[in-house]
């Protein structure tokens, strides 16, 4: 979970210093605003945490190949993030948002330590790029797809008036 938390302390640091305005500006139609990236992230590593807990539980053994899951942060191919990770419309403060981040990560880092390393390496879920990975991949996958859209925050704040 180092680099998880790495990247984490990057993110929090790149925009721990906005409004709330700055954060909920859009720059242009049909893009996110800073907020709804970090909502998008809340809500994703919300579900990989929830996924993660239901396979240890209900789960068989699977084990897969190791997929190059670094190439997550590749903002030259788009993926179109799926329903469930759409973030909202609404207007978030930046405790609001640093409050839904900060218990993700609590959840996630919760059932890394309840499980077996074995579970994480043995059992999998499909990811839709990559096919299917195994829970400890899913993992890492969190702190690859953060570091993603670290930079497209990056984009964002470069153009914010």
């Amino acid at each position: 979970m180092d680099h998880h938390e790495q990247v984490r302390q990057q993110l929090i640091n790149s925009v721990s210093e906005l409004s709330d305005e700055q954060l909920n500006t859009r720059m242009a139609e049909g893009s996110w605003t800073i907020a709804q990236v970090l909502e998008h992230l809340y809500l994703i590593e919300t579900s990989i945490a929830a996924m993660i807990a239901h396979t240890v539980k209900h789960g068989e053994s699977q084990p897969v190949e190791e997929k190059p899951i670094h190439l997550t942060v590749d903002r030259s191919k788009k993926v179109e993030a799926p329903d469930f990770a759409r973030p909202s419309d609404r207007f978030f403060s930046w405790h609001e948002l640093k409050e839904k981040l900060r218990q993700s990560r609590q959840r996630l880092r919760q059932i890394v330590e309840q499980t077996p390393l074995h579970d994480l390496e043995a059992k999998s879920f499909p990811h839709p790029i990559f096919g299917p990975l195994n829970l400890k991949q899913w993992v890492e996958f969190v702190g690859w797809h953060e570091q993603r859209h670290l930079a497209q925050i990056e984009e964002i704040k470069a153009q914010l008036p």
